[in-house]
């Protein structure tokens, strides 16, 4: 873990924040696609509405706060800087919050003009992205950020390799004529293979070597772990898709035991944060750490769902896994991470701002941790409930989605509600120190 943070790095507080609060945007409209269409968006992955909600979540919720931890954690951790950072920030943002809006219509309604917007959009949002973070990545880190940073460099790879295919399926579906590029069943078992374990899991286990010691109080990471694991998972990832396009008809075990390593690996890494987590130095659980744990057992969840028998499992289990990685494990993840960086984000800005004499709020003081927590069962409530609903959609799609709306709608307003009270603080004291001024 790198100690020393260089926090006149950090962008502008405005480049970071609006990916932020794009998250719980997106996870509410989401809950809301879900609570219009019921049933048929968890009736099969490969349903229309399905397709929408899936790529809001994965896309929308999950990438905006992802893009936006980049921007912000690689020049304060890494120390590196990013080209160009004033216009980098909004200018990706606009690229993917309307790409992704434009490509889960054109899910939804199926219409071709409506991919060809999505790809104007989304592969120069993409572009800009990984351009800015690669050359950020080439520069030389300090030595205790070397295990974050070599972990998000495989990470990134692991988008190139997202966004090349889900390129070449839109494309498919923005000039249908032309016919397919790549068999498209193929293409999209790679697409979330590579999207989902590989750019959203390797870029959590990254992040998570900082940020789980610095925000949760804990030991570092046992020493083998940061230096194999990111490479593990990615050379496994090679395995699976080798053996998926080339060996699959005649060695069709190669892919079991790649799926096997693969969710051990994740598993391991679960197990280990949860050892951290219990030897956390705060005897009392504050919501990031609820979030975390909640998380983890989702991923120990989805490996073990996994290794169910079929008749065991039922229809479910493909939609279930899916549940359990995006919703589970990397969006709990993201939510309570959400409660340490926003308020300290607030905090460092309006300490940046104040007067002399004058004092920034304290970080406690901008979200309440027992109002923090509220949302943490909410969003609890709304998982289970999702996952009850890939066996039984017809009967808990729509309470679930309520949920999800509830649980989104909360974060949204909590996040608000911490800038708010954090520049209201600052004006009341800049009012109280004309008022002292004015009568000496």
């Amino acid at each position: 873990m790198q100690r020393t943070l260089s926090l006149e790095q950090s962008p502008p507080l405005g480049a970071v924040l609006r990916y932020f609060f794009a998250t719980p945007v997106f996870a509410l409209l989401a809950g809301a696609l879900l609570l219009w269409q019921g049933a048929p968006a968890l009736a099969s992955r490969w349903s229309p509405s399905t397709l929408a909600l899936t790529h809001l979540l994965t896309l929308g919720t999950l990438g905006m706060a992802m893009a936006g931890a980049l921007i912000q954690i690689l020049p304060v951790v890494a120390g590196v800087s990013l080209p160009r950072a004033r216009i980098l920030a909004p200018g990706v943002h606009t690229l993917l919050a309307g790409g992704t809006a434009a490509l889960s219509c054109a899910f939804l309604f199926s219409q071709p003009w409506l991919f060809q917007l999505a790809l104007v959009l989304l592969l120069p949002g993409f572009a800009w992205l990984i351009g800015a973070l690669t050359l950020a990545l080439w520069q030389m880190p300090p030595p205790g950020a070397i295990p974050m940073t070599a972990t998000v460099r495989l990470a990134l790879g692991c988008l190139v390799v997202t966004v090349c295919l889900g390129a070449l399926m839109a494309w498919t579906f923005a000039w249908p004529a032309r016919g397919a590029l790549l068999p498209l069943m193929l293409a999209t078992d790679l697409h979330a293979l590579w999207g989902v374990f590989g750019w959203g899991g390797l870029l959590l286990v990254g992040v998570s070597f900082q940020v789980v010691p610095m925000f949760q109080v804990t030991p570092l990471y046992d020493r083998p772990l940061p230096q194999v694991l990111g490479v593990a998972i990615f050379l496994l990832l090679v395995l699976w898709t080798v053996s998926a396009a080339a060996l699959r008809a005649r060695l069709a075990w190669i892919d079991t035991v790649a799926g096997a390593l693969l969710l051990a690996a994740y598993a391991v890494f679960a197990l280990a944060t949860l050892r951290l987590l219990a030897r956390r130095k705060r005897p009392q659980a504050d919501a990031m750490t609820l979030f975390w744990r909640l998380a983890m057992a989702s991923m120990l969840a989805c490996a073990a769902l996994w290794a169910l028998p079929d008749r065991m499992a039922g229809d479910g289990r493909t939609l279930a896994m899916g549940v359990l990685m995006l919703v589970g494990f990397l969006y709990s993840t993201i939510n309570g991470m959400l409660y340490k960086i926003v308020p300290f984000l607030v905090w460092r800005e309006l300490q940046e701002r104040a007067a002399e004499g004058q004092r920034a709020p304290a970080i406690k003081t901008l979200i309440a941790d027992a109002v923090a927590q509220r949302q943490f069962w909410l969003h609890a409530a709304a998982l289970a409930l999702l996952l009850a609903a890939c066996w039984w959609p017809a009967q808990l799609a729509r309470p679930a989605a309520g949920a999800m709306c509830l649980s989104a709608a909360f974060l949204l307003l909590n996040l608000s509600l911490a800038l708010k009270r954090g520049y209201g603080a600052m004006n009341a004291s800049v009012s109280r120190a004309a008022s002292l001024n004015s009568l000496t």
